[in-house]
């Protein structure tokens, strides 16, 4: 167990579960990173001599990258989401914590370490996913 001398710091990843998605292994994965971005579209409206006037942001979204690998009893290599599924993410971090739409999944293996998992989900402010 890690100890702390000086400054508090947070540390580690708190998402704990993926589920929701056809080859879903509740429970399986062992998560080492995520990654969330808070993204938009945006559009430059500029004057007669070029400089920038207004900034129009829309289509907000929130992006999360999820990286994991299969682990426990549950755990299958074959474990991953398709473009279009709905996956939804246990996490302590309630900015996490939800349901996303799976944009990508892949997975990498060797045969000197574990299966990698690298999943990115996104969020639309006007979309439920299902």
């Amino acid at each position: 167990m890690a100890e702390n001398q000086g400054t508090t710091i947070v540390w580690g990843v708190d998402t704990t579960n993926m589920t929701g998605f056809t080859a879903a292994a509740s429970g399986g994965y062992t998560f080492t990173g995520a990654d969330m971005n808070y993204e938009a579209d945006k559009v430059e409206v500029k004057n007669a001599s070029g400089e920038v006037t207004t900034a129009y942001y829309y289509n907000q979204r929130v992006t999360l990258s999820l990286k994991c690998y299969p682990s426990g009893s549950s755990g299958s290599a074959t474990s991953l989401p398709v473009a279009g599924e709905m996956v939804t993410v246990t996490s302590g971090d309630a900015a996490i914590n939800g349901d996303w739409i799976c944009e990508s999944a892949s997975k990498a293996r060797s045969n000197e370490g574990v299966t990698e998992f690298d999943i990115s989900l996104i969020s639309y402010g006007n979309v439920t996913p299902s």
